[in-house]
């Protein structure tokens, strides 16, 4: 199963994720103490920057994906569990998706970094016409029983190589 094999074709954002929405501002200030992830435009630790307690005037999403509006513009994560979003940051879902569809649209996805920088950031108009290269089913649509497979076996290679070293490490 390989990527160079598959036809692949353009299709714009709103094309693929059913509800696209940006978080909401959390003045450092107005942080509360707390355990739930609050993700921001960093590109490290799955966005996360940090914990609050925050439960209202808050935008809380789970299942999707984050993506960087400014600071570091495009970095993509995954968030399969309730994180508080700010607002430099957008949710992209689609309730029809799993995981690793998700995995996959986020490498898609985050390749918006390349036409962005601290200088020129993601805005709300600019992100509806934003398009992801996407590989395609025999129907010219997007094929996400090949992104899920993919991204399965990519998972289950990754989980071979860890056994492997650690079988060795006796």
């Amino acid at each position: 199963m390989e990527l160079k094999n598959r036809e692949w074709k353009e299709f714009s954002l709103t094309e693929v994720f059913t509800q696209i929405q940006r978080g909401k501002r959390l003045k450092k200030d107005d942080h509360t103490h707390g355990n739930m992830p609050y993700v921001s435009s960093t590109a490290s630790n799955n966005g996360i920057d940090g914990f609050v307690g925050n439960k209202i005037r808050v935008r809380i999403f789970e299942n999707c994906l984050t993506l960087a509006n400014s600071g570091s513009v495009g970095s993509t994560f995954y968030q399969p569990f309730n994180v508080v979003a700010s607002d430099h940051v957008t949710k992209l879902e689609n309730e029809n998706f799993n995981k690793y569809i998700y995995l996959f649209l986020a490498t898609m996805v985050s390749r918006l970094n390349e036409k962005y920088s601290f200088n020129r950031e993601i805005n709300d108009q600019r992100i509806k016409k934003e398009k992801v290269l996407l590989p395609i089913n025999s129907k010219g649509k997007p094929d996400y029983i090949f992104m899920e497979s993919y991204m399965k076996q990519k998972e289950k290679e990754l989980l071979e190589k860890y056994k492997n070293y650690e079988s060795k490490k006796v």
